[in-house]
């Protein structure tokens, strides 16, 4: 089954979990006792209902603390906590525990979708936790195991970014199939799929089953040393971490004091361990996973989400509990505030100074944009200024972005096109610390996201100047405002629509949802936009006429620099690298019809024609078609060149 890469935008919730909703008993006792029960240290071993009562009973004298526990559940209480949205699915028994359990994760901020079983009793994991810090769990499922398919919520799967499981379940014969049902639920719906793997003797006994569950259905692996250890056959951490990868979008190894290993594709983070007194060891794990999966829904950096996720998880290693709590609340702000060291979202930061170095080649051939600089960067007279741009992400709108930041503005920038992004120049932006949101080959609904993000200033601020290439921010500006008006605009169909509105749609419904007063705050600050293309000014234009436009706007297509000079010579310029970087196909030889003789036209006819092909010309406009008869090119109609071109241009 196809694996997912990108987490999906515009969903209810960030994270689902399954998992085994128990009840922890907290129990701290010395060696000597943890070696008098005969249990391994360190282990997981599953016990009956009468199995744990003899050893509560043995450990009476000793003061022991309940809490919510299971480490689906945990992971979830932890990334509620840093901010995410999640949702817990399991089965309860009906009976005073289970009540008490659904009561307590919802006060914690968890959406409880627990089924409750009429035969079997709340489970439970007594946890002996031994001087050392470690934890040994001995656990009696009860009614967890009778999860089945009736409680599955699947439109709560489609609605998620991620669906976060346990081993555990995939062990036991009663749920594996209940799970592998949720997965595929999941994966029809591009709903990425987590997966602790929960325990090495757990792994050992089922080594095959979870490497192809692996191979074949998930895109986040979480596993300590041990359990990497078990999976791959690697002692070494790092040949683990790497032999897991190959089957998954990112993989994670916990090396308790030693730090962490994320890698995702081709690179590798290497974490520290936050240093603190050991206290307990339980929760730990499940707690960095917190970390990753948040910072996995948020687009952060894996290195940020990976130094939140140690800095969480050590929050629970120098407790009692296996939870963080609303003791821990000034800590938790401070390490969400690492996630604003982030606020951009493109491809891959390494590609950042290759970037930085086109950059400042191109600027030798921007003079006009240099010269702004060095006249007027030091009155900075864009000072106050919030620019929002939505321009191709290119290296040489690096150097207009890095001009109107030397000139006083303060800028967001996103791409107005998915496929034009040069994702090294948006690298070198984002090392900048200027936020940019854009990468080569966005979805639809991506693209929308990131529209979205570039709205978003600082203090609850929006742009009070636009650049718009295309009209795309404008649009959403208006659309966003007009259905804060009449939010019955919302409620329409749009099936018969393209998928570029319906994304679109969703996104504004969605935002309308969390926010109803947010564009029209937005759109009060707003002095005007820029538009640089036909197809933007048209719609500037029709939205003039229906006295829909709500500030005034700027027609740059249409000024003498654009129209004389970058339609005719920056075309001349860029339709041959185009051609040679999009096909790969020789020019020279081949018959080429171009579509329109205007400025454009004649740029493109020129550039083609240098390149040794056979130049024809369409053209409506009979003065325009009569200057391409007369500066040598064929002049046809497209009914003529349809069936004998080889290349065709509009322009």
């Amino acid at each position: 089954m196809k694996k997912n890469k990108q987490i999906a935008k515009n969903r209810k919730w960030d994270i689902l979990g399954i998992g085994h909703p128990l009840f922890d008993i907290g129990i701290s006792i010395s060696e000597e006792v943890l070696r008098e029960l005969n249990f391994k240290k360190g282990s997981m071993s599953l016990i009956t209902n009468e199995e744990s009562r003899n050893i509560l009973k043995k450990l009476s004298e000793i003061d022991w603390e309940l809490t919510p526990g299971g480490s689906a559940c945990n992971t979830l209480s932890g990334a509620k906590l840093l901010g995410s949205r999640v949702v817990f699915l399991g089965v309860v028994g009906k009976d005073k525990y289970g009540n008490k359990y659904h009561q307590k994760i919802e006060e914690e901020g968890i959406v409880s979708h627990l089924s409750y079983h009429d035969e079997h009793s709340t489970g439970h994991s007594i946890i002996l936790s031994t001087p050392d810090g470690e934890r040994t769990m001995l656990t009696h499922l009860g009614a967890s195991v009778k999860f089945a398919k009736e409680h599955i919520r699947e439109d709560e799967i489609r609605n998620s970014k991620i669906l976060h499981v346990e081993a555990y379940q995939l062990e036991n014969p009663e749920t594996r199939h209940v799970i592998l049902h949720a997965i595929k639920i999941a994966k029809e719906n591009s709903t990425l799929v987590s997966l602790d793997l929960s325990d090495s003797e757990l792994i050992k006994r089922n080594k095959i089953f979870f490497q192809n569950i692996v191979k074949e259905h998930i895109d986040v692996v979480f596993a300590n040393e041990e359990e990497a250890a078990e999976f791959s056959g690697q002692k070494s951490p790092i040949e683990a971490l790497c032999d897991i990868s190959e089957n998954c979008h990112v993989a994670v190894v916990k090396m308790g004091a030693k730090g962490s290993l994320i890698k995702k594709e081709e690179k590798i983070f290497k974490i520290k361990a936050h240093p603190v007194e050991m206290i307990n060891t339980n929760g730990a794990g499940d707690m960095y996973a917190a970390g990753i999966l948040h910072g996995l829904v948020n687009d952060l950096d894996l290195q940020i989400a990976g130094e939140t996720a140690s800095h969480v998880s050590a929050l629970v290693v120098s407790s009692v509990g296996a939870r963080m709590d609303k003791k821990h609340h000034k800590l938790i702000v401070k390490y969400k505030k690492m996630e604003n060291k982030q606020d951009y979202k493109i491809k891959d930061i390494a590609l950042a100074e290759y970037g930085r170095k086109e950059i400042i080649i191109a600027e030798k051939e921007m003079p006009g944009l240099m010269a702004l600089r060095k006249k007027f960067g030091k009155k900075k007279p864009l000072k106050g200024a919030r620019i929002l741009g939505s321009l191709h992400m290119t290296i040489q709108t690096a150097v207009l972005i890095e001009t109107l930041v030397s000139l006083g503005a303060e800028v967001r920038w996103v791409s107005c096109n998915i496929f034009s992004t040069q994702d090294h120049a948006a690298a070198a932006i984002a090392q900048a610390g200027i936020p940019v949101f854009a990468w080569k080959g966005e979805t639809l609904e991506e693209y929308w996201w990131c529209t979205e993000q570039a709205f978003k200033f600082k203090g609850g601020l929006g742009p009070n100047l636009i650049v718009d290439d295309g009209g795309d921010a404008t649009l959403m500006l208006h659309l966003g405002a007009e259905a804060e008006k009449d939010p019955k605009i919302l409620k329409k169909s749009y099936s018969g629509k393209g998928e570029d509105e319906k994304e679109l749609m969703k996104i504004i419904a969605r935002m309308h949802d969390e926010n109803p007063n947010f564009w029209s705050k937005i759109i009060k600050g707003v002095k005007g936009v820029s538009e640089e293309t036909t197809t933007g000014v048209h719609r500037l234009y029709q939205m003039f006429e229906q006295k829909r436009l709500l500030f005034p706007a700027i027609n740059v297509n249409d000024s003498v620099t654009k129209s004389k000079f970058d339609n005719l010579y920056g075309c001349r310029e860029s339709l041959a690298d185009g051609i040679k970087r999009g096909t790969d196909v020789m020019v020279a030889g081949k018959v080429v019809v171009v579509c329109g003789y205007g400025d454009v036209g004649k740029g493109c006819a020129q550039a083609l024609r240098a390149l040794s092909a056979q130049v024809w010309v369409t053209e409506i406009d009979p003065i325009n078609a009569l200057q391409a008869a007369m500066e040598g090119f064929k002049v046809v109609t497209m009914e003529y060149a349809a069936d004998k071109c080889d290349i065709f241009v509009t322009a």
